[in-house]
């Protein structure tokens, strides 16, 4: 056992390092076909199609019984499947909603929305972090900070709220 446990022969290496050039090509190739949309900001659906794309191309690369034609399969129904999920997203609002979930604040107009901290398991320091993050030194100069559908943090400084169209989106925005 001890004598194979570093080096077992060079099948397997080369199994690996062909299996390492057909797969990512092949994943190049369907990430073109499949557009931008595939790259851009993660919602949730996306963040589980990468993790899947990540075991696939593990599996593929690692387990002599998977085959490239097998991996290619279910690499090309992960993508189909999330781009029926994107069309879906933009052809049904509530479909959408349920995707991607609402932007809320938790900071908005000089108070932290308590409710949604609680509900968001989201800190204050945390909030402070990302303020500070953004070279913003006191909360007074802060209009709101909105948790994005993606899980990250929007900071709108006060010095640049202009028309505020840009938190129409958000849950409970009133321009008022």
């Amino acid at each position: 056992m001890l004598d194979t446990l570093l080096f077992d022969g060079w099948s397997n290496p080369i199994r690996i390092m062909i299996m390492a050039v057909l797969i990512y090509s092949y994943l190049i190739l369907i990430m073109r076909l499949s557009g931008k949309r595939t790259l851009f900001q993660y919602n949730m659906f996306d963040m589980i199609i990468s993790i899947a794309y990540g075991s696939t191309i593990a599996t593929v690369l690692v387990t002599k019984d998977v085959t490239f034609l097998e991996g290619a399969i279910v690499l090309g129904m992960l993508t189909l499947l999330q781009l029926t999920i994107a069309v879906l997203e933009m052809k049904s609002k509530k479909f959408g909603a349920f995707v991607s979930p609402t932007p809320t604040f938790l900071y908005y107009k000089d108070n932290y929305c308590e409710e949604i901290l609680k509900k968001e398991r989201v800190l204050k320091s945390e909030i402070r972090n990302a303020v500070r993050q953004q070279g913003i030194g006191s909360m007074e100069d802060v209009e709101a900070v909105v948790l994005e559908g993606n899980g990250s943090m929007s900071i709108i400084p006060k010095s640049k709220t202009g028309s505020m169209d840009t938190l129409i989106d958000v849950k409970g925005f009133n321009k008022n």
